[in-house]
């Protein structure tokens, strides 16, 4: 009989952190649900079995507190819902394991640079001999256009790190790309690999896990629209032309557990455009078709048990909002022991 296991979920209240919650609650492992938060107004603090408020991982004692915060709530096993604290958690995963006695399910440092940062994601795609879209930091507004001149328009303008599109624009002209470009943060441009679209077409959504022993489970394929950053509607199918370029970028990255992998897939073959060495905000959709990435995270990490071969099924999937409501408090009056109720509207 497998023994009970305390898991803090970090960023509960985010869409990742949610996700992994869900995953988990569709698992039949014995587990003790924490959500961790920075702020009480947070839903997922008031679904869990317990919750707790975490310092940010900015703060000049984030370190101590949060161990102290571990040990206090007997974790065993901490997973990252938060894009904000993978560095965090990456760089002290030696020592809040060790003065914690607790298991970090989080990617190297090394891994950690390279899927945060798009300009270090491109650049490690075309080193490793991997199919990539051409990117190219710009040193002045000047220079931006120059290249975009040479490329052509349309290109793409972002900030060199970001999540959820923030700060990603499709330029189709001069004009536009001088309008945008004194605003962006950390500016990189790339070619176009082709036009997103609201219907279900190019744009897939993917993953590869890695066992404790470095094994590869998967792939998970799924196409997808975008709305507001996010995945709105997903479409999961054995995408099997997508299998090979998925598996190679895998054999090529140091990462621990999932890696999600996003691409087009392009009259010149499938295209990544983004790697996160993290759970994803369709874990939930992932681990409801057969490919719970959490509860192997917990069987081949924690309980060092071999994970079976997935039976992934296909499906649709299709997003909507829910609300969680607290009866009887206010705003500032919440305490993390209040329960929120669901409604099953229909």
């Amino acid at each position: 009989m497998r023994k009970q296991c305390r898991v803090m979920v970090t960023g509960a209240g985010s869409g990742v952190g949610q996700a992994i919650f869900k995953a988990l609650r569709a698992s039949t492992l014995p587990v003790t649900l924490v959500a961790a938060d920075i702020t009480p107004m947070n839903a997922a603090l008031y679904r869990a079995d317990e919750a707790v408020i975490i310092p940010r991982v900015e703060e000049a004692n984030a370190l101590e507190h949060t161990i102290e915060l571990l040990l206090q709530h007997r974790i065993d096993v901490v997973m990252i819902g938060s894009e904000f604290d993978l560095e965090f958690f990456s760089l002290y995963k030696t020592e809040i394991e060790s003065r914690a006695s607790v298991l970090v399910i989080v990617a190297p440092p090394e891994t950690v640079a390279i899927a945060n940062d798009k300009w270090l994601t491109a650049e490690f795609l075309r080193e490793s001999g991997l199919p990539y879209a051409e990117a190219y930091l710009p040193k002045s507004q000047e220079d931006a256009l120059h290249k975009a001149k040479e490329w052509g328009f349309p290109v793409v303008l972002k900030t060199r790190r970001g999540t959820s599109s923030r700060h990603v624009h499709i330029v189709r002209d001069t004009e536009s790309l001088e309008q945008l470009f004194p605003g962006m943060p950390l500016p990189m441009l790339q070619r176009m690999i082709d036009t997103p679209s609201s219907e279900l077409t190019n744009e897939y959504t993917c993953s590869v896990f890695k066992t404790a022993d470095g094994n590869l489970v998967g792939p998970f394929t799924a196409r997808r629209t975008v709305r507001g950053g996010t995945s709105w509607h997903i479409e999961v199918a054995a995408f099997e032309e997508l299998y090979a370029p998925l598996l190679l970028i895998a054999d090529a990255l140091d990462f621990v557990g999932s890696l999600n992998i996003q691409l087009m897939l392009t009259s010149h073959g499938a295209i990544p455009f983004e790697l996160n060495s993290r759970f994803s905000g369709t874990t939930a959709v992932r681990a409801n078709f057969g490919f719970n990435e959490p509860e192997m995270a917990l069987l081949s990490f924690f309980y060092e048990e071999p994970i079976p071969v997935p039976e992934i099924r296909g499906g649709v999937a299709m997003r909507y909002h829910e609300e969680v409501f607290i009866e009887n408090t206010n705003a500032s009056n919440l305490a993390l022991s209040d329960k929120a109720v669901v409604n099953n509207w229909f």
